[in-house]
C-alpha cells in the first residue's frame, strides 16, 4: 500500500447489506485470472487466493479507494481499515496452475471477485503485475464467467 494517510470511508458497512452472501445458493462462478505482460505473454494468478465479496455500497467504494477507479493497481491506496463483520461474508478460494478457479453453490446478487498476479522478469529483482479485480452478477442455477485482467 502506498504510504500516507489512509483516506476515510464515507459509507458505513451494513451486515444486512451482506446477508445475501451467506444464505444457500444455486449458482456457480467459474473464473480465469492473468495479466498480459508487455510482450504478450500472459501469466496466471496460480496459487494466489481469489476473494468472492458480497459488492455492498461499502465495498464498491473501498474498492473504488484501493484502486483509484482503476481495475488493476501495483501498490493500492492505503483506506481506513474495515470492520471485521466486513470479513465475515467474504469466500476465498484458490487459483490453479492455469489460472482458473471456482466457487460452487453462491446465492444471486453482485460480488466482487479479487485476486492478484505478481512475476519477476529475468535478471530483475523489481516484480511486475498487481492486485487486480471485477465485479459480477451471480443468479441462481446458472454459471457467472468472469476473467480478471485487470480492464
Amino acid at each position: 500500500m502506498s504510504g500516507g494517510t489512509s483516506q476515510p470511508m464515507a459509507t458505513s458497512f451494513d451486515p444486512k447489506a451482506a446477508e445475501f452472501a451467506g444464505k444457500p445458493g444455486t449458482g456457480m462462478v467459474a473464473g480465469q485470472a492473468f495479466l498480459r505482460r508487455d510482450y504478450g505473454r500472459l501469466v496466471t494468478a496460480a496459487g494466489e487466493r481469489v476473494f468472492l465479496i458480497p459488492a455492498t455500497a461499502y465495498a464498491i467504494e473501498r474498492f473504488g479507494k484501493l484502486f483509484d477507479g482503476e481495475y488493476r493497481s501495483y501498490y493500492g491506496h492505503s483506506v481506513e481499515p474495515p470492520p471485521e463483520d466486513y470479513y465475515r461474508y467474504r469466500r476465498e478460494t484458490k487459483v490453479d496452475m492455469s489460472g482458473h478457479f471456482t466457487f460452487e453453490k453462491v446465492p444471486p446478487g453482485r460480488y466482487i471477485v479479487a485476486t492478484r498476479v505478481f512475476w519477476t522478469e529475468p535478471k530483475s529483482f523489481f516484480t511486475h503485475g498487481g492486485a487486480m479485480y471485477d465485479t459480477i452478477e451471480v443468479k441462481n442455477d446458472e454459471t457467472t464467467n468472469v476473467i480478471i485482467s485487470g480492464k
